[in-house]
């Protein structure tokens, strides 16, 4: 009797632990291809993983508060996509279930060439918005047709409405116009509101779209989902922050990747905006526009090679942390939230583009309905009234890799002077606010201005931008 009551003590203690650690119950299941099993490929709750067996079997004590189980698709396969070639490599929990099996498609390409597009903020209110939208769709879709001899998808770095969950559908039906599949990240527009919890905020995403943390495999590259909107639980307000289960998760994912793999992690929230450098600042706005804990981030991706793909400021900053740890802000589809067809710093309304080669990734920003070599626009003496004199250039995918000069008949005659400003056709096109819907529309500063007062006034002006690449693209004035 003694050690009855004492097992029954025992497991009544493991229930307990397994309550408190959030976990119910265990689910179990099989990862195939053509009905054949695929072994080592990691599955998750989004708040555990393990992997497959010889046989491609899996089992998992599934987290009580888990919403989807996810399958981390390998190198090589892809998963199954919806009519809106969104990808299903998920499969929400339903209530007594206990069998979540995968069945993958063989990639009929090699995988470790590929190509994927970004973009952010589409943030749409109504059809006619989605209309607009299918412009840059269409741009997309044409352009990427370069590359038909490789993989292609998408990255969304989330805010797929503007609060607006009525158009999800719609919106998915829009994207699938791109003609190949597309990865979406939670934004703080897609949340769900005046929830008890930030956990209750994911709701709406998960609901229409799918997980907020995953993962998935192309050729050499890691890529991997997290969600940093962190919902503060009144009102409309949020902050960038990344909460300990979505550590712990990434954690257990990352462990299945060597050291010294590159990954592409893609998310809504910038890690550390700050294009005043300004010192940070306890106050909504400083919050709501970083992820207040990136270091620790930035401190576990460290053995890796990180390419961090963020939207939500709709502009463009691209920051390198380390030589192995860049960020890639991407600015939003919408320009000026639909009114002005380009973005607060002067960025065109478009999306970008990335090309990989093994673990070698080279990229640059396509603006729509523009060509490729578009990267910059140039004016002329007068346009920035704070240097009347000066030719000003803003270069909006530049980095510190970047290199502009200006030529005067055609011979280079010096460096140009990168500076704080904001460029001068965003300040003439949202001067008149009885032209603009919202009200609040206006200029913003941004670090990737150039100015240089030329030597000789009335000599011909050009400038010329050669990226880390090696690519040089010029613009006469």
């Amino acid at each position: 009797m003694l050690k009855k009551t004492l097992l029954a003590a025992l497991l009544s203690i493991l229930s307990l632990n397994a309550f408190a650690l959030g976990m119910s119950e265990t689910i179990s299941g099989k990862v195939t291809c053509d009905k054949k099993p695929l072994a080592g490929v990691v599955v998750s709750d989004g708040y555990n993983c393990t992997a497959t067996d010889a046989d491609g079997r899996y089992s998992l004590l599934k987290n009580d508060r888990a919403t989807n189980i996810t399958v981390s698709t390998p190198a090589g396969y892809l998963p199954q996509v919806d009519r809106y070639n969104r990808p299903l490599f998920f499969i929400p929990v339903e209530d007594g279930r206990s069998d979540y099996s995968f069945d993958l498609v063989k990639n009929k390409k090699n995988d470790k060439k590929h190509a994927f597009m970004t973009q952010a903020d589409v943030q749409v209110v109504n059809e006619d918005e989605l209309c607009l939208y299918d412009e840059q769709v269409a741009d997309a879709r044409e352009h990427f047709k370069q590359f038909k001899d490789r993989d292609i998808f998408a990255l969304d770095a989330g805010d797929v409405v503007g609060d607006h969950p009525e158009l999800y559908e719609s919106s998915l039906r829009h994207r699938a116009g791109l003609g190949f599949p597309y990865y979406i990240a939670n934004g703080n527009h897609d949340m769900q509101y005046y929830g008890r919890t930030h956990e209750t905020s994911k709701a709406r995403f998960e609901k229409n779209i799918g997980p907020t943390n995953y993962s998935f495999n192309r050729g050499d590259i890691h890529y991997i989902a997290i969600d940093n909107v962190f919902y503060i639980g009144r009102d409309y307000f949020y902050m960038g922050y990344i909460d300990e289960p979505t550590f712990k998760w990434l954690e257990q994912d990352l462990s299945y990747i060597p050291e010294g793999s590159t990954i592409v992690m893609f998310m809504h929230i910038p890690l550390a905006f700050t294009p005043d450098q300004q010192p940070f600042r306890y106050d909504s706005s400083s919050i709501s526009k970083q992820t207040v804990n990136s270091r620790h981030l930035i401190e576990l991706m460290k053995p890796y090679n990180t390419h961090f793909i963020t939207g939500h400021m709709h502009t463009t900053q691209n920051t390198e942390y380390s030589d192995s740890c860049f960020e890639h802000n991407t600015p939003g589809s919408c320009g000026m939230w639909w009114d002005i067809d380009m973005c607060s710093d002067g960025t065109p309304q478009g999306y970008g583009v990335y090309i990989v080669d093994g673990s070698d990734i080279k990229w640059y920003f396509k603006s729509k309905g523009r060509d490729k070599n578009y990267q910059m626009r140039a004016y002329a003496p007068g346009a920035d009234s704070k240097y009347p004199d000066e030719i000003i250039v803003n270069v909006w995918n530049h980095d510190p890799k970047w290199r502009v000069q200006w030529l005067e008949d055609g011979v280079v005659a010096g460096e140009m002077t990168q500076y704080q400003g904001r460029d001068p056709l965003s300040v003439e096109r949202t001067a008149d606010k009885s032209n603009l819907r919202y009200s609040w529309i206006g200029a913003s500063n941004t670090p990737h201005l150039f100015r240089a007062k030329p030597v000789n006034p009335k000599a011909r002006i050009s400038v010329r931008a050669t990226d880390r690449f090696g690519n040089v693209y010029q613009s006469d004035l």
